[in-house]
């Protein structure tokens, strides 16, 4: 199930990128990160690919689960994009562990997310964990610099793998 790329994002992320916030962080002080994943949640669930986009630096690497890296602020938004154009988002976010230290943070913790295909037939609902690393940039601001998630879902059996031979 490819829809798990981004609980983003983040997996899906998920959590980072105070784009245009004035609040700064000091060790210890998580409320910058808490607003950065309020954001992502936000966009996430509108479908709002360029709001999910908004939270990661230029240069940021989204790396969804089943799914290559994703290199850079344009390429996430235009796998969001895609995404949101197939299915209808729901995300839930629950932070593990969050550390500021100086101008870089990282969080861990859950997500679940529902997809429900735009095209009709079931939703797809997904558990699993994430990584994220932010960085504050020059002018204060926080963003998403990288990003990893994975289901919690076993692997396919081995029956529904091609078979080599031997």
């Amino acid at each position: 199930m490819r829809f798990r790329l981004h609980a983003m994002l983040s997996a899906m992320l998920f959590a980072a990128a105070c784009s245009g916030s004035s609040t700064t962080a000091t060790p210890g002080d998580t409320a910058p990160i808490d607003e950065i994943r309020n954001k992502y949640i936000a966009a996430f669930n509108a479908g709002d690919a360029a709001g999910v986009a908004a939270v990661f630096a230029e240069d940021a690497v989204s790396m969804p689960d089943h799914h290559a890296a994703v290199e850079g602020k344009a390429a996430i938004e235009s796998y969001m994009r895609e995404t949101f154009a197939q299915y209808t988002p729901n995300i839930t976010i629950t932070p593990g562990e969050t550390e500021v230290m100086g101008d870089v943070a990282h969080e861990h913790g859950t997500f679940t997310t529902t997809m429900t295909p735009k095209a009709g037939g079931n939703a797809m609902t997904d558990t699993g964990k994430y990584l994220v690393i932010l960085k504050r940039g020059s002018d204060g601001q926080w963003l998403v610099h990288h990003d990893i998630d994975n289901t919690n879902a076993p692997p396919p059996a081995l029956t529904d793998q091609p078979k080599t031979s031997k």
